[in-house]
């Protein structure tokens, strides 16, 4: 009986543990990605069109094949001329920003400046920048002059903030400010995974919300200049009956890294049409010999009449000439920037958008699977059937849901129900008198080893709380592994530090050393606790130095393979720390916190200052003096410490120790 119950209770645990890990790694890593799979797989099976009255116009490869770039402005006056004179385009947007005057040829800058100030139809792009002291940014008399050229009014009605980081605007030329009629912000954001799948359909600054250029071509093509901001929605003022696109306040990553609280809507995509577009695309140079052949009498390349009353977008996309602007989405690898505002325009003008996923609802479904798999069969092979059957039918609910313009996750449910399937078989296996080293193995892929030992020699303490104990911290960290990281691919990226942690990770468990988390590029290891050992300190050091003698050696082979070289940093530290389980009843992570958790962290970051690569603190030279030859290098300032520390540089283990 009592093992019945034992093995109730170590199901029940492993649920809590493994699912809490299950929905958040999933959610974190596969959820995305699984919905721009389906996304693409479904509009190649029923194939999504945009409307034709959004097509494009690219400085592209033929276009500078022919023209060098970058192009004098009275090219694009040109241009401007030949959709609104002879097409009569209704919205002509310029994506292209203008930031300087052209010094090398200022008549083209008059041109430009003098056809854009009379065409109403017009709409150009700017940008906001994250700091207000930048050089390059809107002189602050401009500003209410900037202001009268955003003309889309935004009423807000949330019941929330957000924190803008946007605190001023990039420069725009005087001549250039006071001579354009429409201006419309062209940034686009991409995901922290760098593929871009939500657009801000208004931006703040400071206490001011300004259109996106999707938004103000919409109000220039509808004549509807007056927008409403729910906390959920954007609306038009007839009660969101001609627009209602959803929104939502999300913190993705700009395109330098800064972090952007903004109010964001998902993009609903089309089926591409030709390579980088999902609209129709113009070459420049086609429009530009075409207004010239209309100014001589001839036939134009390309009959104004393809532009007649529509919205046309203006941008440079010239990929071998490393002038492209574009960005990764769900759709394509590689989509030009002017398109995909062109599709959030059309996402618009059809008042048909993605809608946010309901999390409750999935949350819900998703359980109430779980307990159908939980108080199912109890044959294993029934178990799994009926597993499968339940994925399946949450399968078919997402695909409706798509269709119906909905992305929920298509991946975390069926994972959870899986998982579940995993532990209910696990628990019949248990009950049935199978071996109970069955589940120590499907515990340790989930969490460390060394901690599933502890946790099932003694199950009444896996419980909040813990001890002080004397350990080792020993945080070994890659040098500049950021700056080395943005001129490599997320491969190269990838490869590198998977090739690291394996070779590190084994080292640091033959000296009896757990890991107890990784840090980015660095790691945490813990000598001492909950491994039992003596000669913690000793075992720490020995396990460094042969790490940093390992890291040799693949620094060399990466050398040879053509990837950059890696330098690390060492810093060890001995002294009491909390052990013990922190985070909630439901969810716990066995940890070490403390000051000497913290002191490791910044001796390391000594290497670089005094060219070391391996450095420990007074406290744990007090320990291996014996043991060890050293260099004494000074005494240092640590945070935190009211008295500066001596720190050691390792250099080997005495002969004989």
């Amino acid at each position: 009986m009592n093992k019945v119950i034992n093995s109730k209770c170590i199901i029940i645990i492993v649920l809590f543990l493994i699912l809490s890990f299950v929905f958040s790694f999933s959610s974190e890593n596969f959820d995305d990605k699984s919905n721009d799979f389906f996304t693409k797989i479904f509009y190649k099976i029923n194939p999504k069109h945009h409307a034709d009255n959004v097509v494009l116009v690219a400085v592209d490869d033929v276009s500078i094949d022919k023209i060098d770039w970058p192009w004098d402005r009275n090219l694009f006056s040109d241009i401007f001329k030949f959709l609104d004179d002879y097409a009569h385009a209704k919205v002509i947007v310029f994506q292209n920003l203008v930031v300087f005057p052209n010094s090398y040829n200022p008549k083209s800058d008059t041109e430009f400046y003098r056809e854009i100030s009379h065409n109403k139809r017009l709409i150009n792009s700017f940008i906001f920048m994250n700091s207000s002291v930048a050089g390059d940014v809107l002189r602050p008399e401009y500003l209410d002059v900037f202001k009268q050229k955003n003309k889309v009014n935004i009423i807000d009605k949330r019941s929330y903030n957000i924190n803008s980081p946007y605190k001023a605007v990039i420069n725009l030329p005087k001549d250039f400010l006071f001579s354009v009629n429409n201006l419309a912000s062209s940034i686009l954001i991409e995901d922290k995974d760098e593929i871009l799948r939500h657009y801000m359909p208004v931006v703040q600054m400071q206490n001011e919300f300004y259109p996106s250029i999707a938004l103000s071509a919409y109000s220039l093509y509808t004549g509807i200049n007056d927008f409403v901001l729910y906390d959920n929605y954007l609306c038009t003022l007839d009660n969101c009956k001609t627009l209602k696109m959803p929104i939502d306040m999300q913190i993705n990553k700009d395109v330098i890294g800064n972090t952007v609280q903004g109010l964001f809507t998902k993009i609903k995509w089309y089926s591409p049409k030709q390579t980088y577009y999902l609209h129709k695309k113009y070459s420049a140079i086609d429009i530009l010999k075409s207004y010239k052949n209309i100014k001589q009498g001839l036939e134009p390349i390309i009959s104004p009449s393809e532009f007649k009353d529509k919205i046309v977008i203006i941008g440079l996309n010239a990929d071998k000439n490393v002038w492209e602007q574009l960005s990764e989405t769900p759709i394509l690898k590689k989509q030009a920037d002017i398109d995909v505002h062109a599709t959030v325009i059309d996402n618009m003008l059809s008042n048909s958008f993605i809608n946010f996923n309901r999390e409750d609802a999935t949350l819900l479904i998703t359980s109430i699977f779980s307990l159908f798999v939980i108080f199912g069969f109890r044959r294993l092979k029934s178990n799994l059937i009926f597993a499968i059957l339940l994925s399946l039918i949450y399968f078919s609910y997402y695909v409706i849901q798509f269709y119906n313009n909905i992305l929920i996750p298509p991946i975390t449910p069926i994972l959870t129900i899986i998982v579940v399937c995993l532990l209910k078989s696990i628990y019949l296996m248990i009950t049935t008198d199978k071996s109970f080293e069955l589940v120590k193995r499907a515990m340790g892929k989930y969490i460390s080893k060394d901690v599933m030992k502890k946790v099932l020699s003694d199950l009444d303490k896996l419980k909040l709380g813990g001890a002080r104990a004397v350990v080792t911290i020993l945080f070994v960290d890659i040098r500049n592994f950021t700056q080395i990281s943005e001129n490599l691919s997320p491969q190269d990226v990838t490869s590198i530090l998977n090739e690291y942690f394996s070779l590190i990770e084994p080292i640091i468990a033959k000296y009896n050393g757990i890991i107890n988390k990784y840090m980015g590029d660095g790691v945490l290891a813990v000598f001492g606790e909950p491994i039992k050992d003596e000669n913690h300190t000793l075992n720490a050091i020995k396990c460094g130095i042969e790490i940093r003698e390992k890291v040799a050696f693949l620094r060399e082979k990466l050398l040879k393979e053509g990837k950059p070289k890696i330098e690390i940093g060492i810093g060890v530290n001995t002294g009491e720390v909390f052990a013990g389980n922190i985070g909630t009843e439901e969810r716990l992570e066995y940890t070490v916190i403390g000051d000497n958790v913290n002191l490791a962290y910044r001796i390391e970051s000594y290497n670089q200052l005094l060219k070391t690569n391996f450095l420990i603190s007074q406290y744990t030279y007090e320990y291996v003096k014996d043991y060890v030859e050293v260099v004494k290098l000074s005494s240092v300032e640590i945070k935190g410490k009211s008295k500066p520390i001596d720190i050691y540089e390792i250099l080997k283990i005495k002969d004989g120790k």
